[in-house]
């Protein structure tokens, strides 16, 4: 049996100019293509962005918590600011909004995370380095804890005016002005961070 002859004729010169330019133009759309709407620590997807209270803010930087000599990683921490900066000083003394996003990748009880709360009040104001005022306010916090499991998310919300604390979308606890609120932010990029290497993360530069 005699197989139809299909009709191929060469490609001309304009044809292949033709594909060159598609094949350039599919290139350069790829190339545009936005990234991922997510950056990526420790397995966990961290968003680029974060709206809070009508206000869009941007992953300053983020860092894993380990525990133990053992490394054990607890959470993946995030620092939301309105415009990204690694000047620890100048992010505490601004007005807001700022956001501590805690991503747990291990799970822990009520009291495993009130112990964590104690312990960085104990290295960060064992010395009267907090405002006593404060104390009222940080207990009611710490008795607000609750237990976490992997895949939880704890914000820490600072505005010019409040603090609060969302866990997995839910409103826990609020306070009237963010001197808590600064106080807690403190406890991770200031002075006595949890950890050097979380302290650089968060604040977008390399660890000493």
């Amino acid at each position: 049996m005699t197989m139809p002859k299909h009709d191929i004729s060469p490609l001309t010169s304009q044809d292949r100019r033709g594909y060159f330019r598609a094949a350039v133009v599919l290139l350069v759309s790829l190339w545009l293509l936005p990234p991922a709407s997510a950056a990526t620590l420790g397995g966990v997807d961290v968003p680029d962005t974060l709206r809070i209270d009508g206000q869009t803010l941007v992953l300053n930087g983020l860092g894993v918590r380990t525990l133990t000599f053992l490394k054990i990683r607890i959470y993946v921490g995030a620092l939301y600011l309105p415009k990204k900066t690694s000047d620890a000083r100048a992010i505490l003394a601004s007005p807001g909004p700022k956001v501590i996003a805690l991503h747990h990748i291990h799970s822990g009880s009520k009291s495993q995370v009130q112990d964590r709360y104690r312990e960085g009040e104990k290295v960060n104001c064992g010395g009267g380095g907090c405002d006593a005022a404060l104390q009222g306010d940080f207990e009611r916090l710490v008795a607000s804890a609750a237990p976490v499991q992997e895949g939880d998310v704890t914000l820490y919300i600072v505005t010019a005016n409040s603090f609060r604390v969302v866990f997995n979308g839910r409103e826990v606890i609020a306070f009237n002005g963010n001197r808590l609120g600064n106080m807690i932010i403190e406890g991770f990029i200031g002075a006595r961070p949890p950890s050097e290497v979380l302290r650089a993360g968060l604040l977008g530069v390399a660890a000493q």
